[in-house]
């Protein structure tokens, strides 16, 4: 065969080719009712088959599905027993925030609005620093704010006035070194005194290395303060240190309040 015939044979085989792909793609694309037809028939014929089938390997696939869980149980188990000791965690935690703020509401939303004689102040300032934790108010001696009354918020007891001028004063929060307060332990009613430090913390002193107090003990104002009355609720217990030798344990209070971020408070008048 000479090479002109055979170059044109291959050029016939190479025009027939691309037009059977025209074909099938121009097919295709119009998504023809023969297209359709071949597709519908074959999954109608294909029907019994594969429902015989899957019957068929469906208790196969079952015993392999439970082999595999199996041996993949105690993995399972102890992500399940993690997860499950989260969400009681969680679950607990968010009870006992709710439980705590029921009763400061009603300590404080409730009680103190209804026995005390209070006026609203705005946050317009804070000093921070190692020696002094105080917070401005916009308002002062014109709305009868005097030193020495407490400030409370919705969360808890804020600190006192310790300088009133006509119309701002400033308080000595409770995390203040120069802080200090009579306070009770609500479970045992056992009296000490809270007491800021330089590092901002706030400590629950002269409590008898004898008595029993536990993380998360509430913390409440005592009935023996000049300006600041009773079962205001401070904090809860954090920590709790014992040191040979010393009589008095040291407390660690963790505050209700989140000084930095307040708004807005209450003055409670004499």
């Amino acid at each position: 065969m000479t090479p002109t015939k055979r170059n044109l044979r291959n050029l016939i085989v190479l025009i027939v080719i691309i037009v059977l792909c025209l074909i099938v793609i121009t097919v295709s694309f119009k998504d023809s009712n023969l297209i359709k037809k071949v597709k519908i028939s074959t999954l109608d014929f294909f029907k019994p088959i594969q429902e015989k089938t899957f019957a068929f390997f469906k208790p196969v696939t079952n015993l392999t599905n439970s082999i595999r869980d199996f041996f993949n149980a105690g993995e399972k188990l102890a992500v399940l027993r993690e997860e499950n000791a989260a969400l009681r965690k969680d679950y607990s935690k968010n009870i006992n925030l709710k439980i705590e703020n029921n009763a400061l509401r009603e300590l404080l939303g409730i009680e103190i609005r209804k026995d005390f004689n209070t006026v609203q102040a705005k946050v317009i300032g804070f000093y921070k620093s190692k020696w002094q934790s105080e917070a401005i108010l916009n308002i002062g001696r014109s709305s009868g704010v005097l030193e020495g009354m407490a400030v409370i918020n919705e969360d808890g007891l804020v600190g006192t006035v310790i300088f009133s001028a006509n119309n701002s004063c400033k308080v000595r929060l409770i995390n203040d070194s120069q802080s200090s307060i009579g306070t009770r332990i609500l479970s045992s009613r056992k009296l000490g005194i809270i007491e800021g430090s330089s590092e901002g913390k706030i400590y629950l002193n002269y409590i008898s290395a004898e008595e029993i107090v536990q993380k998360g003990d509430i913390a409440i104002t005592s009935e023996f303060g000049e300006y600041i009355p009773s079962e205001v609720l401070i904090g809860k217990v954090k920590r709790v240190t014992e040191i040979p030798g010393d009589p008095y344990k040291k407390i660690e209070i963790d505050p209700y309040v989140n000084f930095w971020t307040m708004e807005y408070v209450l003055v409670i008048k004499k």
